[in-house]
């Protein structure tokens, strides 16, 4: 499929494809995506994806949120539900079904920061993303979790790292996301009461945006715990130099 693949019903939908990767080699068109959750997915964007060959969807939501939003399921998709929050309680991803009262006291960029220093370490996502994206059959890989920025976008981190692109090419992908969730975001408020602080509305649409500086703790977390991204990546999710380049000639243009 040549023309680009853009979905009206799933808010941050994108692609990665033509991104710049390892040796100036550019990520393949409509194979590789992110979004928020597919539950709103309509009849003619689920045509639309049904069109793509070798689907593989990797739904990082936990197991409550996947069954209480469950995704619309593309016709001959393999659909996979590997839940990336990290195990410590403090800190949590799901940030759509916050409580108001919680919101309004949190200090939202001390937790963004240590949710983002803990999403790339000992991550049983992150082992099953690299075996998607070393199976011979899977043609196309959409990542997504509630809303697409966090669990998705460390997710999508690693893919492209995996892939060679330099971390400037990450973090503008990642910055993407700004101005792509406020219909999640009216959508969240609308459930609130209508005495909530403005505080607690401020916090929130924090929550529902992405900052550079939460993407930079994590790999600034990488590097003071690891010699180096690679060692990192063979470490922790066994991606070998060899399995590296496997994965770089099969998701980057010749």
């Amino acid at each position: 499929m040549s023309q680009h693949i853009i979905l009206e019903s799933i808010a941050n939908f994108r692609q990665l494809g033509g991104l710049i990767a390892a040796n100036g080699r550019k990520i393949r068109a409509n194979c590789l995506f992110r979004c928020s959750a597919l539950d709103r997915l309509n009849e003619p964007d689920t045509q639309q994806l049904a069109q793509l060959a070798g689907v593989t969807i990797l739904d990082y939501r936990d197991i409550h949120e996947a069954q209480a939003k469950p995704d619309r399921i593309v016709a001959g998709g393999d659909y996979l539900n590997v839940p990336a929050n990290p195990p410590d309680l403090a800190v949590d991803a799901k940030v759509v079904e916050f409580l108001p009262q919680a919101i309004e006291a949190l200090d939202v960029d001390r937790f963004m920061t240590q949710l983002y220093q803990q999403l790339p370490f000992n991550n049983p996502a992150w082992h099953q993303l690299i075996a998607t994206l070393s199976h011979p059959e899977t043609n196309t890989v959409i990542q997504h979790c509630a809303v697409g920025k966090d669990r998705t976008g460390i997710g999508c981190a690693i893919t492209l790292l995996v892939l060679g692109c330099e971390e400037s090419v990450i973090i503008d992908d990642y910055l993407a996301t700004n101005g792509r969730l406020e219909s999640i975001g009216q959508q969240a408020l609308a459930q609130w009461p209508v005495a909530v602080s403005e505080k607690a509305q401020a916090n929130f649409r924090q929550l529902l945006s992405v900052d550079k500086a939460w993407l930079v703790a994590a790999f600034t977390e990488i590097k003071q715990r690891y010699v180096s991204i690679d060692q990192w990546l063979e470490q922790e999710y066994g991606v070998t130099a060899q399995q590296r380049q496997t994965i770089q000639d099969k998701w980057l243009e010749a």
